[in-house]
């Protein structure tokens, strides 16, 4: 409000030197931190007032002041949403992954983040499930990139129909996948493990050595922060590798 008074004052002041279009700037500068149209033309409509208040004589119209004010901010106001939008638009980029559209580490740690803070605050479990995809290897050397790369599309999606609209499910790298389940303890992290890897069978129907090697952890039980529940789900999905391989061995 300060700011709008200090503006409008400016603006009448010089117009009263006859200065009548010291408007239009007066209005762009006040239509810079409105978040609407609203905002703008009100911004406008100031600034052509607080203009029109002591104009000189022979001063333009205030109309014309506002039909050229108006346009000028309507301008600005169409280039910061265009730019806001790209800006958000690069943003999500920046957080998924190319490949499956799911977030990748970046994205999951900015989850991880917040949910470590929330759930601290609320006293609660979280649940992280580590994935890491078995036989896919296999499925490049013998079928192509291109065929594994369909193979990864497939998993991401058959995960994502697998949990709850609250989880995340994020692309870690290579056939590395990752779960977060907010709110779940670990009874709740295992029984997503186990659905997990059915749907990852499902989406691999057909390429029976492909399976899915899974690691539980949960916040605080295993790590009060992020990179400590990574690395504690990351150790019990190796352990959990180690274990079906020397059973096949």
């Amino acid at each position: 409000m300060l700011r709008v008074v200090a503006v409008a004052a400016a603006v009448a002041l010089i117009s009263a030197a006859g200065g009548f279009w010291v408007c239009v700037p007066g209005a762009l500068l006040l239509a810079a931190s409105a978040r609407s149209i609203a905002g703008t033309a009100a911004a406008v409509a100031v600034a052509v007032a607080a203009a029109a208040a002591l104009a000189a004589p022979g001063a333009p119209s205030p109309l014309l002041g506002l039909a050229v004010a108006g346009s000028s901010a309507l301008v600005l106001h169409s280039l910061r949403v265009r730019l806001e939008l790209e800006r958000d638009s690069l943003r999500r980029s920046a957080l998924r992954d190319p490949l499956t559209g799911l977030c990748n580490r970046r994205g999951l740690d900015e989850r991880m983040g917040y949910e470590v803070a929330r759930h601290s605050r609320e006293r609660r479990r979280f649940s992280v499930v580590a994935i890491d995809l078995d036989g896919f290897k296999q499925v490049n050397d013998r079928f192509g990139h291109a065929a594994g790369d369909d193979l990864l599309r497939d998993v991401a999606d058959a995960l994502a129909r697998a949990v709850r609209e609250q989880d995340t499910v994020a692309r870690l790298g290579g056939d590395e996948f990752c779960v977060l389940a907010p709110e779940t303890g670990r009874g709740g992290g295992q029984q997503l493990a186990r659905k997990i890897q059915a749907a990852i069978a499902r989406s691999a129907s057909g390429l029976e050595s492909v399976s899915g090697s899974v690691g539980v952890a949960v916040f605080p039980d295993d790590g009060r922060e992020a990179l400590s529940v990574l690395e504690a789900a990351d150790d019990a999905q190796v352990a959990a590798k180690r274990r079906m391989r020397a059973k096949a061995a």
